[in-house]
């Protein structure tokens, strides 16, 4: 099991919905927090379906700021205990042997003047209850100047007003796996800027209930914070199953599939002395080929392009790799853009509705 968390900076776009959807796909997840979602309840409403998280709650954004919203998979044990446009306040039930827990999605908020209204809150969350306590989010501040990297350097004061509101609440940081760096302005030259605004963290309680927990930074190329990933329990990997061949509707749709099977059915046009179930055989092996080399080779460059900009972005470079971490981006982008056209050309009417 396992719990996101990520600022999407506006789910409008097929863009970032989509990288939302390759995130969540094959993954056990408990619950989903989305900050800054720029949405109506509507709008979450309907991404949830296409996730299969029907249950959830909803801050709508403010006009085309803003926006929380906090999802999960009808069956979890999920009770609302407050919300507001910074925060999300959930005890949670994930098992009949598991003591319940509280899980709050945070948002600091953007304005550094006001920010001293968030650390209000977070104290006051943590007075309302004494039980286990993990908080995830964007809290827009750091802890110390080693979280940033460029430009000019964060206010001593606004530092150890965040430190503080943690060390009232007793909550920790669990650390992570990736790159250093969860957000970065996108410029380049002298004003480009990293920073770790985003981070998950409990109280001394939680990890008792959870000692194998892990938290991991994932780069996204629809937004420029990357996605929160914290794993409950180490997971250990499947042995590969085989996958039973099917022939796919769509194929019929893609020039070339007709001759693909002509050829493999008779190569020798007439004189060849093949059964049925060896033609059947021969025309299985030939579109499975045919297949990798039209549809599943988008699939895989993708694949290496997105593990590409994770290791860029793990190597916490200011200035050398900017350049071709905004280049990836972009391609990135551009074929997701591209992927969704193809199969939405490929797909029945009611497929895309």
């Amino acid at each position: 099991m396992s719990i996101f968390a990520w600022n999407c900076r506006g789910l409008g776009s097929s863009l970032a919905v989509r990288n939302l959807v390759d995130a969540v796909k094959k993954k056990d997840l408990l619950l989903v927090f989305l900050s800054e979602t720029k949405a109506s309840v509507g709008r979450i409403k309907g991404i949830q379906n296409k996730l299969n998280f029907t249950q959830g709650i909803v801050v709508p954004s403010d006009g085309r700021s803003g926006g929380l919203a906090l999802i999960w998979k009808e069956g979890t044990e999920v009770f609302l205990k407050s919300c507001s446009h910074s925060h999300i306040d959930v005890v949670v039930r994930d098992g009949l042997r598991q003591s319940p827990w509280k899980a709050t999605g945070f948002y600091g908020h953007p304005d550094a003047s006001k920010r001293y209204t968030s650390w209000e809150l977070l104290i006051a969350l943590k007075n309302q209850c004494t039980m286990p306590w993990v908080v995830f989010g964007d809290f827009n501040e750091i802890t110390h100047q080693n979280e940033k990297l460029g430009w000019n350097e964060r206010e001593l004061k606004q530092m150890e007003g965040f430190r503080e509101s943690l060390s009232k609440c007793g909550l920790f940081d669990l650390g992570f796996v990736g790159q250093r760096f969860t957000w970065c302005n996108e410029h380049l030259g002298e004003q480009r800027t990293l920073l770790r605004l985003d981070r998950i963290v409990a109280n001394s309680s939680w990890p008792e209930l959870y000692p194998e927990a892990c938290v991991y930074h994932r780069s996204m190329s629809s937004s420029d914070h990357c996605l929160l990933y914290l794993t409950l329990k180490n997971v250990h990997p499947r042995k590969p199953v085989k996958k039973r061949f099917q022939f796919e509707a769509m194929w019929v749709r893609e020039d070339g599939c007709k001759d693909v099977v002509e050829e493999a059915w008779d190569p020798y046009c007439g004189v060849s002395g093949y059964s049925i179930m060896e033609r059947l055989k021969r025309c299985q092996v030939s579109l499975q080929g045919w297949n990798w080399s039209v549809f599943e080779n988008v699939d895989r460059v993708l694949k290496q392009k997105q593990e590409r900009l994770q290791q860029l972005e793990g190597l916490n470079c200011l200035h050398e790799k900017a350049k071709e971490i905004q280049g990836l981006r972009r391609e990135i982008n551009e074929m997701l853009t591209r992927e969704e056209i193809m199969w939405n050309q490929r797909s029945r009417a009611s497929w895309i509705k």
